[in-house]
């Protein structure tokens, strides 16, 4: 989940949008010291004339206000009440008997959300003058905020959205890996996303078509197969009993019985079908396997600890047989020992090192070739190996004292 692309990208817009959201907040604080002083200087501006509208008559007075902009009306107590403190705390830069008489509540700076007052609560009579509009507030940043906001959480949105079709993909994917199902994938759009898209489609319908050819030529392969052995089995009622029609009859089942075994291995090495594990004997299977080997009972030397294996015990006769063909393709003294304790099934022979740059992984290649011999491993471990990794079991090679040690382990590490 850490590594996912969709949660990068959410955190990093969260990121982001606290990064914002910071800076605005800093922007704002800023904005409204900047409009406290505004106001500060507007009523300083206002109490610098009435200072010098003192001495004037009433009407005089009045006149000089509102020729400098400013309306004059009788405070009532509704109104002032609705009013609050245009200033926080008295300025500093304010003359000293303004400072003294805004502390004894002489002088009372008000506002509302559009104008600036200024309150003479000891005026006979007291006088309320008003600066119109001088308290009215930009709501332009708050305006920017949203707008960010909105213009953030849409391409947020739109990234998401064009992200989004990797799902799918992942989901399709996965679903053509365990079930072999083909999903069309092709779209028309034009992105990086679609071109990955539709580069995935061609490939999986190539693939498709190329299982489809697989399967098609194994279902001939068989029947072609099965055709001769099916009249040689009918023909078998009609030669006398003896040695010659024992070997043809016992040919002639070890040749159905590979050609089962070799639609069995093709589909659990193409993942059309999964393993049936079950309780087995290897013992039993390795008997099985050299059975199909028509080898002799002493070419093996088998030790076991009696334990059972968990396998799918029909397909495990090939890999057992596989291993016990290699090995004596290989062995000189025409001998194999098996050795099965711990989890751990071994098949030894003595044999030669393998040439520089050979290794387990490059003979498990299908048609593979040991270079030396020229026998040549084919496709015997690469069938050994698909068979294991159907079982999720691992196999490992070691050479020593002239004898190759091939392992499977049933046990995890």
């Amino acid at each position: 989940m850490s590594h996912s692309i969709f949660l990068k990208i959410t955190l990093f817009f969260i990121i982001t949008f606290i990064t914002m959201g910071t800076g605005f907040n800093a922007l704002y604080n800023q904005f409204n010291r900047d409009n406290d002083q505004r106001l500060q200087g507007e009523a300083q501006t206002l109490l610098l004339l009435l200072r010098q509208s003192v001495f004037l008559p009433a009407p005089i007075r009045k006149t000089f206000l509102v020729e400098h902009g400013y309306e004059i009306t009788t405070p009532s107590p509704t109104l002032i009440n609705t009013l609050e403190n245009a200033l926080t705390l008295i300025p500093k830069s304010y003359p000293e008997e303004i400072q003294d008489s805004m502390k004894e509540g002489r002088i009372r700076i008000l506002k509302d959300d559009r104008n600036l007052y200024v309150y003479l609560a000891k005026a006979t009579p007291p006088l309320l003058v008003v600066k119109p509009k001088a308290a009215e507030k930009s709501f332009l940043p708050e305006a920017v905020l949203i707008i960010l906001l909105l213009s953030f959480l849409l391409f947020y949105l739109l990234i998401i959205k064009t992200v989004f079709p990797l799902k799918k993909l992942i989901h399709i994917i996965e679903k053509y890996g365990k079930e072999g199902e083909y999903t069309p994938i092709k779209t028309l759009k034009r992105d990086e996303i679609a071109q990955v898209a539709n580069a995935l489609d061609a490939a999986m319908h190539k693939n498709q078509s190329l299982m489809e050819a697989r399967r098609l030529f194994l279902r001939n392969i068989m029947h072609e197969l099965k055709t001769p052995i099916t009249v040689g089995k009918l023909s078998l009622p009609f030669l006398k009993n003896g040695e010659e029609k024992s070997i043809l009859e016992r040919a002639f089942l070890r040749m159905e019985h590979l050609i089962q075994e070799l639609v069995r291995i093709e589909q659990i090495t193409s993942g059309m079908i999964a393993p049936e594990p079950k309780e087995c004997d290897p013992i039993v299977l390795i008997h099985k396997a050299a059975s199909l080997l028509f080898i002799k009972a002493d070419t093996l030397e088998i030790t076991s600890d009696g334990g059972l294996i968990e396998v799918d015990c029909d397909i495990f006769v090939t890999v057992f047989k596989n291993f016990i063909d290699n090995a004596l393709k290989y062995s000189p003294d025409n001998k194999v020992r098996i050795v099965h304790e711990k989890g751990t099934i071994t098949f030894i022979n003595r044999g030669d090192p393998w040439p520089d740059g050979r290794t387990l992984e490059s003979l498990t290649e299908p048609f593979s070739q040991n270079q030396s011999t020229q026998q040549g491993f084919g496709l015997g471990l690469y069938i050994i190996k698909s068979i294991l990794d159907a079982h999720s079991l691992r196999l490992s090679h070691q050479f020593a004292s002239g004898e190759h040690f091939f392992s499977i382990h049933f046990q995890h590490d």
